[in-house]
């Protein structure tokens, strides 16, 4: 059966030769900027899994490794892949990560159990088999897959339900285009793929495994956040950051009254047991730690 995959090597490649495409890659190697601070934020919650000691795999981290970056930066090994390496040998080059591969997601080179962890952020929903890559990414884990992706979790209640219908009638008042089941592509090629809890759950217990931690996260973006600088810049910019922080705190706040859910899910599928002390720390981060049902016929 032919499968077909998005243009995200196209997409790298145009970063080395699109003068508009230049100047945003060369952003994703700076810090201080909204958009960093976004990632970092994104990634902050699994500062309590990374230890000097222990080695890790990003996938889908083509920019030049960002994500094996900040792992390394917080006293981690990091060995970064994407299905193109176009940036991260210019990564390695700069001294921005150390060792990198050109992996496809769905078929990692890797023996079973290589790595600690495994770290898939915003990469998933590119990957048209998305549950072969996280069956793989458990393949070459020791301890565990860390996803971090859109969330899908279902709009139960009335509140949720009540709150949808109005922004829908508002969406339609506007002539914006409603889209209830969250279907979505991207203009890379790719259908986006969004997780929840209860797949993620049930993709464990199939083989039979019981720990897993979820954090929902809130996020917000917007075309040109790679050049505005988190902390000081002109008013203008100051005012962008502003804007960003309030929106980011009205969804959460709308959250937590039981309107909308998370809009992004980070989820942590523990092929081992994690000690107690990792447990406590990942509840301080707002983890919420999860043991599931053993299979009592085995």
């Amino acid at each position: 059966m032919k499968i077909t995959y998005d243009r995200s090597e196209n997409e790298w490649q145009k970063t080395l030769t699109d003068e508009n495409r230049k100047k945003v890659a060369k952003s994703w190697l700076e810090k201080g900027t909204l958009d960093r601070w976004r990632h970092n934020r994104m990634l902050e919650c699994i500062i309590p899994l990374i230890k000097r000691e222990e080695e890790w795999l990003t996938v889908g981290d083509g920019r030049y490794g960002t994500d094996a970056n900040f792992i390394i930066s917080n006293g981690g090994k990091a060995h970064a892949s994407d299905v193109s390496d176009t940036l991260l040998k210019i990564g390695s080059e700069k001294g921005f990560i150390k060792e990198y591969s050109q992996q496809n997601a769905e078929k990692l080179s890797f023996s079973d159990e290589s790595f600690d962890y495994v770290l898939i952020k915003e990469a998933l929903h590119h990957v048209p088999r998305p549950w072969v890559a996280v069956y793989e990414a458990f393949r070459v884990s020791r301890k565990g897959v860390i996803l971090i992706e859109p969330s899908d979790e279902p709009n139960l209640g009335i509140r949720k339900t009540c709150f949808n219908y109005l922004k829908n009638f508002f969406k339609r008042i506007k002539n914006i285009e409603v889209n209830n089941q969250l279907y979505g592509f991207e203009p890379v090629g790719n259908f986006v793929s969004r997780i929840n809890k209860q797949e993620i759950e049930k993709f464990l217990l199939g083989m039979h495994y019981t720990n897993v931690a979820f954090n929902g996260l809130n996020d917000y973006y917007l075309e040109g956040f790679e050049f505005i600088p988190f902390k000081g810049g002109s008013n203008k910019e100051k005012m962008i950051v502003k804007n960003a922080l309030n929106r980011i705190n009205f969804r959460n706040l709308i959250t937590h009254l039981g309107f909308v859910n998370y809009g992004m899910l980070r989820a942590i599928l523990f092929k081992q047991e994690p000690e107690k002390t990792l447990v406590s720390k990942l509840i301080n981060k707002n983890w919420e730690f999860r043991q599931l049902p053993k299979n009592p016929y085995i």
